[in-house]
């Protein structure tokens, strides 16, 4: 037997009234998301990459922007307050936006690789050794990516800075000190770091992996490299015996150079390409990118203060360091048009090496 739904008041009148609470429930919900979502003002968009090469990290880039929206709408730093964000246009490798909430700034860095991770660890590690870097106030993932929260630095780069002026001659030799510095404390394994573990066990498995062989073998096709002259058979033996004699892995940066440090007092180091890595192969990547910008005097008192406590360092193994670095580089840069930085490199080698 059915019975009417009108034969039953009490029953109507709270399926009514449940119906209301639901309906309101459901407005307020959506007028506070809205209302937080209107606080966000953002300056300008992503930049993408105007180079084939770059397209998958171009859609990367704009697949992160809803997960950075939901991050600043439900983090516990940013609900309620008034946001300004205004996306960097420096880096490939992550998606980085500069937050303002009231009189606080950050730096947001989500980054583009699903398996790329490390960046907090090594900026932590680095500020335990008195290296000045931001300060992470949090990290996790946002989706499958990696993000961190960083401090806001308020100065220009020091490739800016350099360019109008403001930095002493000398500087040079106190980065190298400093990027020594940052080599102090040891780590294990070789590479990425991969599930909270190098990609290798040792040097000689990170040096001849799958990925490095690629690079070295696109350069060797394409004639960017006098193999002649810089035969890469001898650069892997040269560094291969040296990592046996100082057998020691360190968090390396992998992107040393003025455009990845600020001019601040004292000087913040930036955005590194965090390996695990004896540190002979960090200095010798530095040395190669500064060598691409034509400023050999600046190459040199990098190289001063890196190794002031050291005069008797082993040439041969830096000069295979910057070899190697040369043949990891070049295929992206080639790909990328920029032939006036692989040709300074190569009169660097030239007079050189």
């Amino acid at each position: 037997m059915s019975l009417a739904l009108g034969s039953h008041p009490k029953l109507t009148r709270r399926i009514k009234l449940f119906s209301t609470v639901a309906i309101l429930y459901l407005s307020g919900f959506l007028i506070c998301y809205n209302f937080l979502m209107s606080q966000i003002n953002y300056k300008n968009k992503p930049r993408l990459s105007e180079h084939e090469i770059d397209k998958i990290s171009n859609d990367r880039r704009i697949a992160l922007v809803p997960l950075l929206e939901s991050f600043l709408s439900s983090d516990e730093m940013f609900v309620g307050k008034g946001i300004s964000v205004e996306y960097s246009y420096q880096g490939v490798s992550a998606l980085v936006a500069f937050i303002e909430a009231g009189i606080d700034k950050y730096v947001l860095k989500i980054l583009l690789n699903p398996t790329a991770e490390g960046e907090a660890l090594f900026l932590k590690k680095w500020e335990e050794v008195g290296v000045t870097v931001p300060h992470v106030y949090k990290e996790g993932k946002l989706g499958d990516h990696h993000y961190i929260l960083m401090s806001f630095v308020e100065a220009p780069m020091l490739s800016e800075a350099i360019e109008n002026g403001l930095v002493k001659s000398d500087i040079w030799v106190d980065l190298g000190k400093i990027l020594r510095n940052m080599h102090e404390p040891s780590a294990e394994g070789y590479g990425r770091l991969v599930d909270g573990k190098a990609e290798y066990t040792t040097f000689k498995d990170w040096i001849t992996n799958e990925k490095v062989q690629e690079k070295i073998k696109y350069v060797e096709e394409a004639g960017l490299l006098d193999t002649k002259l810089w035969p890469i058979s001898n650069v892997i033996d040269t560094l291969v015996a040296y990592d046996e004699r100082n057998p020691k892995s360190s968090y390396c940066h992998m992107d040393f150079c003025a455009d990845d440090i600020m001019a601040s007092d004292p000087l913040t180091i930036i955005d590194p390409e965090p390996m695990f890595n004896n540190g002979i192969i960090d200095i010798g990547r530095s040395l190669q990118l500064m060598s691409a910008q034509g400023n050999y005097d600046h190459v040199e008192k990098l190289k001063e203060g890196y190794f002031s406590n050291n005069a008797s360092y082993d040439k041969s193994a830096l000069r295979a360091a910057i070899i190697l670095s040369a043949y990891r580089k070049f295929p992206y840069w080639h790909k990328t048009g920029r032939d006036k930085e692989m040709a300074m490199v190569r009169k660097y080698l030239i007079e050189t090496c």
